[in-house]
């Protein structure tokens, strides 16, 4: 049967690219405790401070923030650190499944923009010099390709069974 990729991914082709995906979730989630981490440290290095209305004389001298925090700080770079080593992980994954489409192929090219360097459309239209509907013809005809190996087959029943056990 041939295929013309205009029409709607199937189902296999979906969980294909949620697959392929994962990369740019795990470092969106490691974005996302950066975040938390310098919220935390802002504000561990700006404690709220009291004023006093006793009338009572007291020594200056500046208040640290909650040891809590430095506990949170901790627990955060340790996660930063464990979704650093995952995001590796997954990176080397997709790259292993994406070494199945030929070396100089568009399709290749197209989906390790999409995948790896986690470009827009536009962004990879303009590197490829098509327009839009050739370059998701191309993407989808990568994906297809890549759907047709026994191994990367393999892959997706072990991630949909490892999706389902999450539910």
């Amino acid at each position: 049967m041939k295929r013309t990729y205009d029409e709607a991914l199937s189902p296999e082709a979906l969980l294909l690219d949620q697959y392929l995906f994962q990369y740019r979730k795990c470092l969106s989630r490691k974005k996302e405790l950066e975040v938390r981490r310098k919220d935390i440290e802002w504000e561990f290095n700006h404690p709220l401070k009291g004023v006093s209305y006793d009338g009572m004389p007291h020594g200056s001298g500046e208040n640290v923030g909650c040891a809590a925090l430095s506990f949170r700080l901790d627990e955060i770079d340790t996660r930063i650190k464990e979704q650093m080593a995952k995001a590796a992980k997954v990176l080397t994954e997709i790259m292993d499944v994406i070494g199945f489409l030929p070396e100089n192929s568009t399709e290749r090219s197209i989906i390790e923009m999409r995948y790896i360097d986690r470009k827009n459309w536009v962004q990879i239209c303009r590197e490829e010099h098509l327009s839009k509907t050739p370059a998701t013809r191309y993407w989808k005809k990568g994906l297809y390709t890549l759907l047709e190996f026994k191994k990367i087959q393999q892959i997706m029943a072990e991630y949909e069974n490892s999706m389902e056990e999450t539910i």
